[in-house]
């Protein structure tokens, strides 16, 4: 999408809050380059959202936050909280349109948009010379509703569903995903994990801002899927507040152990007579009423380390050198995990 068509499409769909971002943005014009302005205010925004719930990198990333509001004047700093405020305000009046019904009362759809990729494109901020290019919400969505399906049994039997978006840029899609699970009638903050990766850290910060404040659950990883390098990771507070750090790791180690234990069965049941039977759901069952529920953690471990090399997907592999990296472990770990009980 070109800078005049990104203008047009935000003249007729954009609201009155993210109308008056834009103004804030371009106010800097005169001693600024709106790219910077636009970068600094995503990182901002990121850090402070940061900040407040992970209080593991909280010294580095104040020290940051620092550093960026010093190269502004006093009156230019105070325009950033005006900023992001807006940006509450045009996500709030788009969440409370998912709330109504048509006349069939069926919820209304499309509710939703990529707020922070549109204004970034309108600007023209996009990086031609790259290739970056955000894709129009409302393909994003066509896409999401085609690919999603019905997940509701999925959600069922799993508890949740994982997205994984190799190269994110402003998190489009996963709000879209989002957005299809409501027209479903699922709750995305309960039932979607998302793993988002993107080598840009402006769309990092815009992918973590924007994934905060629609509450989902995610890492955002700033790194190369293709070379697995890893350079920050930003929680969201969905993320961390819901203990999903304990839930990701029991369902890898879950998936891990019924792949193994699974193919076992399958030949006791063949030659008892039974046919067709869901290797998964017998599992699950067994799994209630015996000791496999309360399996020692070395066994787990022994399981998931023979089958996780060939087995894991790309939001498990980062997931994984994520938790195996060198970051000590802190109190805010464990509560994390005591979040669940």
């Amino acid at each position: 999408m070109s800078k005049k068509s990104a203008q047009r499409k935000h003249d007729l769909t954009a609201d009155s809050a993210q109308k008056e971002l834009v103004k804030l943005i371009q106010s800097f014009s005169h001693g600024h380059r709106l790219h910077a302005v636009f970068s600094d205010f995503v990182e901002l925004s990121a850090l402070a959202i940061s900040n407040s719930v992970d209080r593991a990198q909280f010294e580095t990333r104040e020290k940051r936050y620092l550093d960026i509001v010093g190269k502004y004047k006093r009156d230019e700093v105070d325009r950033f909280p005006q900023m992001l405020g807006l940006l509450v305000e045009s996500f709030e009046q788009r969440v409370a349109v998912l709330g109504k019904q048509t006349s069939d009362g069926l919820p209304v759809s499309g509710g939703l948009t990529d707020v922070l990729g549109e204004t970034y494109m309108m600007l023209g901020l996009g990086n031609d010379r790259t290739g970056q290019f955000f894709t129009p919400y409302s393909v994003s969505r066509m896409m999401s509703m085609m690919v999603m399906g019905d997940v509701g049994a999925e959600v069922a039997r799993r508890g949740f569903i994982r997205v994984s978006e190799p190269a994110c840029g402003a998190g489009g899609m996963v709000i879209a995903a989002a957005d299809s699970l409501l027209a479903a009638g699922t709750n995305y903050q309960q039932a979607m994990h998302a793993t988002c990766i993107d080598i840009d850290a402006c769309c990092v910060h815009m992918t973590y801002v924007q994934l905060s404040l629609l509450h989902v659950p995610a890492t955002v990883v700033h790194g190369n899927a293709l070379s697995m390098e890893v350079w920050g990771t930003w929680y969201t507070p969905a993320h961390i507040l819901g203990g999903w750090t304990f839930k990701l790791r029991r369902r890898l180690e879950a998936d891990l152990l019924r792949e193994a234990v699974a193919p076992e069965r399958q030949p006791v049941a063949e030659a008892a007579g039974t046919h067709k039977i869901d290797a998964e759901a017998t599992f699950a069952a067994e799994a209630e009423t015996s000791d496999v529920a309360v399996l020692e953690r070395d066994l787990v471990t022994a399981v998931v380390e023979r089958s996780a090399g060939d087995r894991m997907s790309l939001a498990d592999l980062f997931e994984q050198s994520l938790a195996s990296g060198t970051r000590e472990r802190t109190v805010f770990d464990t509560i994390d995990q005591l979040t669940l009980f």
